[in-house]
């Protein structure tokens, strides 16, 4: 009977010793098991989405849609006030009248609520559509009424016909009359963001949330 092939007869019928098995682990398969490689390979996977951040496109330049008039009127503290005192500095203007019961106070709230997020370097004006009965000392008494006596908010009245064609011709808000009475006073309630050289860069309505947000973003744009 032959012996099985297990078997080596020159042993004695002793049993081989089994063949050492091949390396499972060939010196490729060893350099990519080694910890430095994947803490690589960690921080490339990691940084990825900074990289492609880093190749999105550049925002377009804000549209220049007019350029604010030239006007001389008078602030809350009853100082001279015009264009030239915000020269090289980015605002945000609005247009109200301290008479208003519904959304003047809340325009004046909307820009209390964003003082903090727009920075020291936007100034806020808010300009009387009233101004035979908002005198400064009624337009600071507002502002304190509302949270808006901050430093670089100013409220500005002056004579009814300048204001009207500052309003109407030069930020472009609509404004009329339709009665005699304080009441009949109808205006926009979008706010304006203005350059550093006076050019308006963009409207927001003050009711739209999304609106106000991207008021917000484009500000810190022209804020640097």
């Amino acid at each position: 009977m032959t012996p099985p092939s297990s078997v080596d007869a020159g042993t004695g019928g002793a049993l081989r010793p089994p063949a050492p098995m091949p390396d499972s682990t060939p010196g490729q398969l060893r350099a990519f098991a080694h910890p430095a490689l994947w803490t690589l390979l960690l921080a490339a996977i990691v940084s990825l989405p900074l990289v492609r951040a880093g190749r999105r496109p550049a925002e377009p330049p804000l549209p220049v849609l007019g350029t604010v008039p030239t006007f001389s009127f008078v602030d809350q503290g009853g100082r001279p006030f015009g264009p030239r005192d915000l020269a090289g500095r980015p605002w945000v203007a609005d247009f109200i009248f301290t008479r208003c019961p519904t959304v003047c106070p809340r325009m004046t709230r909307t820009l209390a609520a964003l003082r903090p997020r727009l920075g020291e370097r936007i100034e806020l004006v808010s300009i009387s559509v009233d101004p035979e009965f908002d005198t400064p000392e009624r337009l600071r008494a507002f502002a304190a009424r509302h949270g808006a006596d901050a430093p670089g908010w100013h409220f500005l009245t002056g004579q009814s016909a300048g204001v009207e064609k500052a309003v109407t011709e030069g930020f472009r808000i609509a404004l009329a009359r339709e009665s005699d009475d304080f009441l009949g006073i109808v205006h926009g309630v979008h706010l304006v963001l203005v350059d550093g050289q006076g050019r308006i860069r963009g409207y927001y309505d003050s009711t739209d949330p999304d609106a106000v947000e991207r008021l917000v973003h484009d500000a810190a744009r022209l804020a640097g």
